[in-house]
């Protein structure tokens, strides 16, 4: 199989030089995860943007200092277990497709899964590939705080666990992206001239107000920001039952449990492309 026969040629992607107002429009309004970056006027790729790096850079305005200029491009020709092979090396969600190193098109991990992996017989079980670690925080804890632990531990994901704790929702950074806010923020820089070697001429002081734009998310608690219930998966189903689930609910990843309801890992649809 080749990648032309999953990619997605209707590909999202911004323009440089421009600013982060426009990338978080492209996230808003496309709701996707991620993008390219091409020459402005042009279908050239020289970057790409994904959630990380936008919630990583907090004080960058440019695009071209928020994205990844390090890009790998596939061809539309190139073999699909290729493009696997890199997305788990990499641990790239997407590679940009390219003829003549112009943009044609996308291909992403969720294309793979619900494309290929939703129609394999394999017989590996979601348990082989699943993670057996989540992170995981109180329920009311600011939401600022749960979006930094996500950041520093590098984790896509974060479970929320009541005052009994029990798990009650679950945050991606899809849904992290929702709260994202920019705030304007001023400083004072204080200037003083004076007559070089006259004690008793009068010292002037002016000031400076500077201006800077930043991302924050807002102190309000997990829960208020948290989806729930979480979808779960039982720890023996088949890895293409766990693609359809994904595709079903529109989701990258499912809390694996076993007969007993009891929460064993987390699985990502990263881990699917393993099976193949």
């Amino acid at each position: 199989m080749l990648v032309k026969d999953v990619m997605n040629s209707n590909v999202v992607y911004v323009e440089a030089p421009g600013n982060r107002e426009q990338i978080l429009k492209k996230f808003y309004e496309k709701k996707v995860s991620g993008f390219p970056v091409v020459k402005k006027g042009t279908r050239q790729v020289i970057g790409i943007i994904t959630r990380e790096d936008f919630l990583k850079h907090i004080d960058e305005e440019q695009i071209a200092l928020i994205m990844n200029s390090n890009v790998v491009t596939i061809t539309p020709d190139d073999e699909l277990s290729n493009c696997i092979k890199i997305m788990l090396n990499k641990g790239y969600r997407r590679l940009p497709v390219v003829v003549n190193k112009e943009l044609v098109g996308i291909i992403t991990i969720g294309d793979i899964v619900h494309k290929v992996v939703s129609r394999s017989s394999s017989n590996i079980k979601v348990k082989d590939l699943m993670c057996p670690s989540i992170i995981a925080c109180w329920h009311n804890t600011p939401l600022n705080i749960a979006g930094r632990i996500m950041i520093l531990t590098r984790s896509n994901v974060i479970i929320a666990l009541n005052d009994d704790e029990q798990i009650v929702g679950i945050l991606s950074l899809t849904d992290l992206m929702k709260y994202v806010e920019i705030k304007i923020e001023e400083k004072k820089a204080v200037l003083k001239s004076g007559s070089e070697g006259q004690e008793w001429d009068w010292n002037t002081t002016s000031f400076l107000f500077i201006t800077k734009d930043r991302i924050i998310l807002p102190k309000i608690p997990l829960h208020q920001a948290m989806v729930t219930p979480c979808i779960t998966i039982r720890e023996n189903a088949s890895i293409n039952e766990c693609a359809i689930k994904m595709k079903k609910h529109d989701v990258d990843q499912l809390i694996v449990v076993n007969a007993k309801n009891e929460v064993q890992g987390i699985i990502f649809d990263i881990d699917l492309l393993k099976s193949l």
